[in-house]
């Protein structure tokens, strides 16, 4: 048994319409076919709530949810009519099939019948109620209905219950991959991308949609404008390192042109835009295998002016994407380091510095450029010079652990270099840095002993050390085995500058340092072995008691 005639043109016309039809048109067909009868109980309840939830629907539904309804009626209908031809077992299942999308789709229908309430949780309804509604109406609303969806949750996308949240993003993330949306539509959905990517409890679910949504991002970044500073939002949290497919969506990102595109926003953008372009560079810069599309982009001199001419956020941000470019050893970070010094970056880090006041949030990666640039021994000297010491010794007082730790591996390099004038005026230095030794954090306590030994090479800073009675103690407990992620060729370099005093030597061997060495003598540790000599020798003279 076909459909009528009389239905083409009303499914041409009007796809709700068409559906009403098959619903009516269904009961009388299946009374007439013994085939139905083991489904029919399943199959009429699902008809009864599809007639409900259609008749009068609170928000026009779409084709999402009309085409694959009358699909399934009009296959129904067609296995009522044929089911002697078909067989037994196609007709079977047929009818289960058909039976179990139905009951999906009358599921999804009576969504339609939620009240379509505002996404904050307005009117008589609680918040969640309000969010559903609008779901609803991003999954099966028509155009016009899921278009004023998304103005009502632009809202409040950043505000949702994290048990709302995941569904709202699929939703957007959905209708953003449905390819049927108005170009006005289109930038309303990335805006709410971006209030997701704010939002604690939506920012999880917005990375697990990251391949669907990445390349409306892009395009929404090239188009300019509004939507570039949303998709620029957006991107950040996609892009960040913390996230376990960042790789991947900043290798896509850089795929897509968007290196450029971020570029042309820090150039033209607003002061927001600028900032958050600048923040997605700082997040693709922290992969090696990308910087070349930094260097076809002539990068360095847009984020230079930025550092410049920006605002406090986007000269931070700009910062600490000169800092990832510049923080590796391969050829091509090596090559950056030196056209970024060619291109002013250090005179534009000695700006910053001069007009810091107190500890913002630019001076770590500012720091941190200077530390890269200042592997270079020229480069080095020519800071020192400039009297960047002075600051650097400064920031080692900051409140903040990544300032601190900053501060101190600059210092390392800037006094590796071995010139008299890198060590003038950091009498300060030596107790900030032993302080650092007792951090909680391995990469600072890492850098203070970095710093140390290069300081410790200089005479006069071995008597400041030595008389800091915390001095030899702190270090000898960054070398036990426990203490991961110290490069122990420090420490070890630090107690030798100071183990000709036998005060020192005591203090060392009161603290385990003797035990300690067995372990970095097994992993042949630059220097191990001559401090175990020279602590092993000291109690053979009876320097001092066995223990």
């Amino acid at each position: 048994m076909s459909p009528p005639e009389s239905g083409e043109p009303a499914a041409a016309g009007d796809p709700l319409a068409e559906c009403l039809r098959l619903l009516a048109a269904v009961p009388g067909a299946a009374a007439s076919s013994p085939a139905f009868r083991r489904h029919w109980p399943s199959v009429s309840t699902s008809l009864a709530s599809l007639s409900a939830s259609l008749s009068s629907p609170a928000f026009p539904p779409a084709a999402p949810l009309l085409a694959p309804l009358a699909a399934a009626l009009s296959a129904l209908l067609s296995v009522a009519g044929d089911a002697p031809q078909l067989g037994h077992l196609h007709t079977v299942s047929l009818l289960s099939s058909s039976a179990a999308s139905l009951s999906q789709l009358a599921a999804d229908a009576r969504l339609l019948a939620a009240p379509a309430s505002g996404g904050g949780g307005g009117g008589g309804g609680g918040e969640g109620d309000g969010a559903d509604a609008l779901i609803s109406r991003l999954r099966l609303g028509s155009a016009a209905s899921r278009a004023a969806a998304l103005e009502e949750l632009a809202g409040s996308a950043g505000t949702l219950p994290a048990s709302s949240a995941a569904a709202a993003v699929s939703a957007v993330a959905a209708m953003l991959d449905s390819g049927d949306l108005l170009p006005a539509s289109r930038e309303k959905a990335v805006s709410v991308l971006a209030a997701f990517a704010s939002s604690e409890a939506a920012c999880r679910f917005l990375v697990e949609e990251s391949g669907t949504v990445l390349p409306h991002l892009c395009r929404a970044l090239e188009s300019g404008g509004a939507g570039a500073e949303h998709a620029c939002v957006a991107l950040l949290p996609l892009t960040a390192a913390s996230s376990s497919s960042s790789r991947d969506a900043a290798a896509a990102v850089a795929a897509r042109g968007g290196v450029a595109a971020l570029l042309a926003a820090c150039a033209g953008g607003t002061p927001a835009t600028q900032a958050a372009a600048a923040g997605v560079l700082q997040n693709l810069a922290a992969f090696p295998d990308l910087l070349p599309s930094f260097r076809d982009e002539g990068a360095l001199p847009l984020l230079i002016q930025l550092v410049s001419l920006g605002t406090p956020r986007a000269q931070e941000l700009a910062l600490g994407c000169l800092q990832n470019l510049t923080a590796g050893d391969g050829d091509e970070c090596q090559q950056l380091k030196v056209e970024a010094f060619q291109e002013g970056a250090l005179g534009c880090v000695k700006d910053f510095l001069d007009s810091s006041r107190g500890d913002e949030p630019g001076l770590a990666p500012a720091l941190g450029l200077l530390r890269n640039m200042a592997s270079f021994r020229y480069i080095a000297e020519i800071a020192v010079s400039a009297s960047f010491v002075a600051h650097v010794a400064a920031a080692l007082g900051s409140d903040k652990s990544a300032t601190r730790t900053e501060a101190a591996m600059a210092l390392a390099e800037l006094c590796s270099v071995g010139s008299g004038k890198a060590r003038k005026e950091l009498g300060d230095a030596i107790p900030r840095l032993i302080w650092m030794l007792e951090a909680k954090a391995v990469a600072e306590r890492d850098a203070a002993a970095r710093a140390l030994a290069a300081l410790v090479a200089s005479s006069g800073y071995r008597k400041l050390f030595k008389k800091d009675e915390r001095g030899v103690v702190n270090v000898v407990q960054l070398l036990d085995p426990c203490a991961r992620g110290i490069d122990k060729r420090f420490p070890v370099a630090v107690l030798l500058a100071v183990a000709q005093s036998r005060r020192c030597r005591k203090q060392m061997v009161a603290a385990g340092a003797c035990g300690f060495l067995q372990g970095l003598l097994t992993a042949e540790v630059d220097g191990a072995k001559k401090l175990a000599e020279c602590l092993g020798k000291g109690k053979m003279l009876g320097v001092f008691p066995r223990t």
